[in-house]
This record gives structure tokens, C-alpha cells and sequence, in this order.
């Protein structure tokens, strides 16, 4: 028997006259770290690692069918470069990709680039504290996931706003700008961001509505969708 892949474009035949804005959201592919340890990287600019291009490509070539009016990206190397792969697999090819630095990662402050051991080691009150209450307590010089929120959600209605009705809309961030969104949006807890997958390359699919159900304006369609199963990620970030 054959399991087609589903299809993540979010429209049924039979909605194809209804104005709705679908919103693709992807996250870049995986960083290059100086080495094996486990790094924080907020907004440390690490290019993508050879992997990364590669699950760029692999996504772009499963996204190809999809023919996006925009395509934005953080101006953080590692989503901007997986944007440009993104681009280059559209048919034909999209030239221009948009830069938004509101579309960053949440700021780790002092804690961006440093290992999570280091951090753990010498950081050792504050560590305990954020990781009892990660919405509202920031890395020493960083953002809360509260205030990523309230960047993150004037960023995504700026772009929802002027972008065009029944347009398709790529937007190549980061997991946890992703997760404030979309967290934001649906009513879950900011905090129970490790709950839920956030792979690399993965799409979360979110269709907007002018005219609201009574469960508001906004549809999740797909959330952390990968073309191959097996590609899925034990990573929690």
C-alpha cells in the first residue's frame, strides 16, 4: 500500500473562491556550532551547517508545488540563507526575499553563545529561576518570552496586514519566535514551549480568516511538518 504525503497547501477544491491568507512558517535549517557541545544561540548569527543547507533544500523541493506571493526571513544568517534556498526552489525561482530583524530569535543576552554548561556553572540562580518561570524571567541582558510575544506578534500582523487577501506568505524564523506566535494566537502557555516539536525545516501552517468563526480569525492547519516521518527530531531545540 502507498501513503501519499499529506498535502499542506490548506485549501480544499471546494474553498478555492474563499479569500484567506495562508501563513507558512518555517524554521531554519540546523546551525553550525563551533563544536559538538550544546550551545544557546538566541541572536548569535551561526551560518547553517552542511546539514542545514541540505534540509533547506529538502523542504524547498517539498514546498516547490506551492507558489508563495512573499517570502520573509529573519535577518539572522541561518534563516536568511534558508530562505534564499527556499526561494531558489520555486519555479521559477523568487528573486526578491524580504529581511525583517523584528522576525529574530528571542535576545539570550549575556547567555547568547555560550554552552548550556557554562551557563548552568556560573549562572547558577538565574538559570533555576528561568527555568521555573521561562515566560517572565530573562538570561542577564536578554528578552522574556513575554516580551518576544509582544515583538514577535507586531512583526507577524505587521506582515499579515500587507500582505494581500488569499495570498500564500512564507515566513522563515526561529522555534521560538514561531512558538510565541503561535502559542500567542491559539492560548497556550508561553512556558510549555518544550512540549511541543520545533525541528528544523519543519512548517506550521496557519490560515487567516478577515471575517472570524466563533473560534476567532485564525485556523492551525499544519504544525511542525516535516516531508519524511523519520527525519522528525529528539532535539528540544
Amino acid at each position: 500500500m502507498t501513503i501519499m504525503a499529506p498535502d499542506i497547501s490548506g485549501t480544499a477544491p471546494s474553498r478555492v473562491a474563499e479569500r484567506r491568507l495562508q501563513i507558512y512558517m518555517l524554521r531554519h535549517g540546523k546551525p553550525q556550532f563551533p563544536d559538538e557541545r550544546s550551545y544557546v544561540y538566541g541572536w548569535t548569527d551561526y551560518p547553517l551547517s552542511p546539514l542545514g543547507r541540505e534540509q533547506a533544500k529538502h523542504i524547498g523541493a517539498a514546498l516547490s508545488s506551492i507558489r508563495f506571493d512573499r517570502i520573509i526571513s529573519s535577518d539572522l544568517s541561518r534563516a536568511a540563507e534558508t530562505a534564499d534556498i527556499v526561494a531558489a526552489s520555486q519555479a521559477p525561482p523568487i528573486r526578491e526575499v524580504e529581511r525583517d530583524p523584528e522576525l529574530r530569535e528571542i535576545n539570550m543576552g549575556e547567555w547568547d553563545g555560550k554552552t548550556v554548561s557554562e551557563i548552568r556553572e556560573n549562572y547558577v540562580d538565574i538559570f533555576r529561576e528561568r527555568g521555573l518561570d521561562l515566560a517572565n524571567v530573562a538570561a542577564p541582558g536578554g528578552e522574556t518570552f513575554v516580551r518576544l510575544r509582544e515583538r514577535g506578534m507586531k512583526a507577524f500582523e505587521r506582515i499579515t496586514r500587507s500582505s494581500e487577501a488569499s495570498s500564500k506568505i512564507l515566513i522563515v524564523a526561529h522555534g521560538a519566535y514561531m512558538w510565541s506566535i503561535i502559542s500567542g494566537i491559539f492560548g497556550i502557555e508561553l512556558g510549555d514551549i518544550f512540549r511541543f516539536g520545533l525541528d528544523h525545516c519543519a512548517v506550521h501552517l496557519v490560515e487567516y480568516r478577515p471575517m472570524p468563526t466563533q473560534w476567532g480569525n485564525y485556523r492551525l492547519i499544519r504544525y511542525n511538518w516535516l516531508p519524511d516521518l523519520a527525519a522528525y527530531s529528539d532535539d528540544l531545540v
